[in-house]
C-alpha cells in the first residue's frame, strides 16, 4: 500500500476569537495544495481514500486533494489524525484499510513526522513543511518490514526521490 502522508496547507494565524480547531487555509496555502495535488496526479500517485484530522484546515486540504484526484476518491475524518493523536493506533487503522492501495493521511506536526519517522524505522526524520506530502510504501502483509520512501513534495520545491535527501529538505 502507498501511504502519502500530508500535512495541513498554510492557514491563518491564531487568533484570540477564533479557536485553532477552526483555523482554515490561506489563499496561499490553497494554492500550494493545488499545486502538491498536480505533482502527485502527474507521478499517479492518486489516493482513493484520503483520512482527515478535523480540524479546519485539514479538511480543506484534504478536500483539495480529493477534487483533484477525481470522484472516485472517498474522504473520511477521523480523531486519531488530531496534532496529540497517538501513532501506533494511527498504524493499526492503517490496517484495517487494506481493500486500499493508496491512502492519504491529513493532519499535523508532530504527529506526521513520528508516524513517517515509525514507518521508516528512522529516527532523523525531521518535521513536514506545511502543504508537504512524503509518500511511502508500506507493506500491509508484513508489518514489522520497513517502508519505502518512494518520495517527498513540498511546495515550492523539486520532487525528493531520496530519503537523505528528503530528511535534508524537510
Amino acid at each position: 500500500m502507498l501511504v502519502h502522508i500530508l500535512r495541513h496547507a498554510e492557514a491563518i494565524e491564531p487568533r484570540e476569537e477564533l479557536r485553532d480547531e477552526w483555523r482554515y487555509l490561506t489563499d496561499k496555502g490553497m494554492k500550494s495544495v493545488e499545486g502538491v495535488a498536480r505533482r502527485l496526479i502527474k507521478q499517479d500517485l492518486r489516493p482513493s481514500l484520503i483520512i482527515s484530522s478535523p480540524r479546519v484546515r485539514a479538511i480543506q486540504t484534504a478536500q483539495i486533494m480529493a477534487d483533484a484526484c477525481g470522484r472516485t476518491t472517498k474522504v473520511e475524518i477521523s480523531g486519531l489524525l488530531q496534532p496529540d493523536g497517538d501513532v501506533f493506533e494511527l498504524i493499526q487503522f492503517l490496517y484495517q484499510r487494506t481493500k486500499f492501495k493508496q491512502i492519504m493521511l491529513v493532519g499535523h506536526e508532530p504527529q506526521l513526522s513520528t508516524l513517517t519517522a515509525a514507518l521508516l524505522h528512522h529516527e532523523g526524520t525531521r518535521p513536514l513543511k506545511k502543504g508537504s506530502c512524503v509518500v511511502l510504501d508500506f507493506s500491509m502483509k508484513k508489518p514489522d518490514k520497513t517502508a519505502r520512501f518512494r518520495c517527498c513534495i513540498t511546495p515550492g520545491k523539486k520532487t525528493v526521490s531520496t530519503l537523505r535527501k528528503a530528511t535534508a529538505s524537510l
